[in-house]
């Protein structure tokens, strides 16, 4: 019977009809507010100007003599990329003594003078990373309220004009070009997502890479004043104050109590100091420890009591820290505007909320219930299940906790003051993939439609990881800029330019992943939670892994055509391609190691050491400190003696 199993398995791989007609993101028709489109358009006519002609050009590309770094870096690869497309590059120019003039050759980046003549405005409804990309006579003016947006308007010019995208870091493409026109725009476009950070190894450590992906690009130092588990571990030490005020604590001293005044005033002050220690920050963190423990005292029990729970009682805390900062930040920095968040998480993710029929939404479960205006909460499902829609029912909780946050802050008129915290990582099992193709993109767009404003998605930040991590990253981070665009279609057209001559292996090899976890779903429990671990021996028998590396030779072999005629391109896609055999020979290791032969043994650990070290792949699982580079030689002792 398990042999059988195994063969329905794997015939699977074959079916490629199996996905070819399941989406799991279907194409969303573009959502227009004020003017505003959730929607590139798929092609922008030509004007008959050029931008570049027959090798040379009168355009300038004009930035505020003031730019910050974010309009000075997209105004570098704008002049890049042409150049590289055209071998002409366009000088980069400050608007001193530059007005708004139509028949003027200009690309204007940023609220420059020539923005400022144009008649165009910067309306609320694009919010911090929406842009207006307008074609005005010769000259184009790219702008929004913050630099992040005109970096997106810069890229999805580039787009437009020489299809530029880039799959990964090290593949870029772009069209060579004799001409580039002046394509028509008129475009006011905001993102699904408004802000959007994914915290990955991969990305959070290469700020350029990042920037092109479209995530919000921090340019100054220490935007999130405090971060994380700040109320104990950033703000008030057991070390410091804990002997002297054991009543600001729990009983064991691993939560505050939020309660105690002298503690609340304290914690006050300590922010300021924090605030006045980083001049570019913007967020200030108020979250709890991460443990599920609360104040037990008679005060904290009545206010969660009265307030519909922790979160009700963490959203109280935070209105009156928020309420006194704030009147410190108006004597003191008039010009610093700070948000303020806690964590809806765990012990806090049930909102003070209750379902109200008649109104159709979630209401307050006390009288006076307020949401200050520079508060904001942030919501981390840890608990969802990352390979199903969150709409589905088996993230019913989730889904009903946000849109119970999402009506209660709407009621307040704080529409965009909800951040997610979500999770693209498989923290105890880095060696296969997380069961989450695809369904991030649902996820995102859901989160975008119930007021989520800011989504930050933790991916996998203390390693590399060996299986379609590019192809993640980069379909992570387009679907969370625009959700119109078909996930399938992302998949195919990353796989024909990452893995080139080896694409029609490597998509047989994807399609068995997503077959294979479909099965595994159906038949052995497998699930997409963050906690799960995804390298069990019963998910993974010897007969799978061997077709698994099967596969993978085969994209070896469908290389050979470009060994000859592009050696360095072959070694890049073969690199590519050895790298998705970790996965096999890992596990092969890890459970089969006494059906190898010695010399499938000895070639396998080879591979298995170099392509580790090769791409920085150290971490069996979180915080696993070198735990794969500290097995990978434990293994070396037990095959070569």
């Amino acid at each position: 019977m398990k042999k059988r199993m195994i063969a329905i398995a794997l015939s699977l791989v074959a079916t490629l009809a199996f996905f070819s007609g399941c989406k799991n993101n279907e194409t969303e028709k573009g959502v227009e507010t004020d003017n505003v489109v959730s929607q590139l358009p798929a092609r922008i006519e030509a004007t008959g100007i050029n931008v570049i002609e027959d090798g040379k050009s009168d355009y300038k590309i004009v930035v505020s003599a003031t730019a910050d770094d974010n309009i000075r870096a997209i105004a570098s690869e704008i002049q890049y990329f042409y150049q590289a497309s055209s071998g002409v590059e366009l000088p980069i120019v400050p608007d001193t003594d530059l007005s708004f003039d139509d028949t003027e050759r200009y690309i204007s980046l940023g609220d420059t003078t020539v923005f400022q003549g144009s008649g165009l405005d910067i309306t609320p409804d694009l919010r911090e990373t929406g842009y207006i990309m307008k074609r005005i006579g010769n000259t184009l003016i790219c702008n929004g309220k913050n630099s992040n947006a005109t970096i997106s308007a810069g890229y999805d010019m580039l787009n437009y004009t020489i299809g530029l995208e880039f799959y990964a870091a090290d593949e870029i493409y772009y069209e060579k070009k004799t001409t580039i026109p002046l394509l028509d725009y008129d475009i006011k476009f905001i993102p699904t997502v408004d802000i959007r950070e994914f915290r990955s190894r991969v990305v959070s450590a290469d700020a350029t890479f990042a920037r092109r992906m479209r995530m919000f690009s921090w340019f100054g130092t220490g935007t999130w004043v405090t971060f994380g588990h700040t109320v104990i571990g950033r703000y008030l030490p057991t070390a410091t104050y804990g002997v002297a005020h054991p009543d600001w604590y729990n009983a064991s001293q691993t939560q505050v109590c939020y309660s105690n005044e002298e503690m609340r005033l304290e914690m006050v002050e300590r922010i300021k100091s924090e605030i006045a220690g980083n001049p570019y920050g913007i967020y200030v963190m108020i979250g709890h420890e991460d443990n599920t423990d609360m104040c037990e005292c008679d005060a904290c029990v009545e206010a969660r009591a009265k307030m519909g729970g922790y979160g009700g009682q963490e959203l109280d805390f935070t209105n009156k820290v928020a309420k006194d900062v704030d009147k410190w930040l108006t004597d003191n920095y008039p010009e610093r505007e700070i948000k303020f968040l806690f964590f809806a998480y765990q012990t806090s993710a049930e909102p003070p909320a209750k379902w109200d029929a008649e109104q159709n939404k979630y209401v307050p479960v006390w009288d006076g219930f307020e949401v200050y205006e520079k508060v904001n909460v942030m919501y981390c499902p840890i608990e969802a299940e990352f390979s199903k829609a969150f709409s589905s029912k088996e993230n019913a909780t989730q889904y009903q906790q946000l849109r119970a946050w999402s009506d209660l802050f709407a009621s307040q008129g704080r529409n965009n003051h909800i951040v997610i915290w979500t999770y693209s990582t498989p923290a105890n099992s880095y060696m296969a993939p997380q069961d989450n193709f695809g369904v991030y993109a649902e996820h995102y767009k859901t989160m975008a439609d119930m007021g989520v404003n800011y989504i930050m998605d933790q991916g996998v930040y203390d390693s590399s990881t060996p299986t379609f991590e590019a192809l993640k990253i980069y379909t992570q981070c387009k679907t969370m800029y625009r959700s119109d665009l078909d996930f399938n279609e992302l998949v195919e057209d990353f796989i024909s330019h990452y893995y080139g001559a080896a694409a029609e292996g490597m998509t047989e090899y994807y399609n068995f992943f997503r077959s294979y976890y479909k099965y595994l779903e159906n038949n052995k429990a497998f699930s997409g939670g963050i906690s799960f671990d995804t390298t069990l021996k019963v998910f993974w028998p010897y007969e799978v892994l061997q077709e698994m590396y099967r596969m993978t030779e085969n994209c070896i072999a469908q290389l050979d055509g470009v060994k000859e005629s592009d050696p360095e391109r072959y070694q890049i896609l073969y690199d590519r391609v050895c790298r998705e055999q970790i996965t096999p020979m890992y596990l092969m290791f890890e459970h089969y190691m006494n059906l190898l032969t010695q010399e499938q043994k000895e070639k396998y650990w080879r591979n298995l050491s170099y392509y580790c070290a090769k791409f920085e792949i150290t971490n069996r699982r979180e915080s696993d400190n070198a735990g794969l580079t500290q097995k990978i030689a434990q293994w070396k002792t037990e095959i070569f003696g």
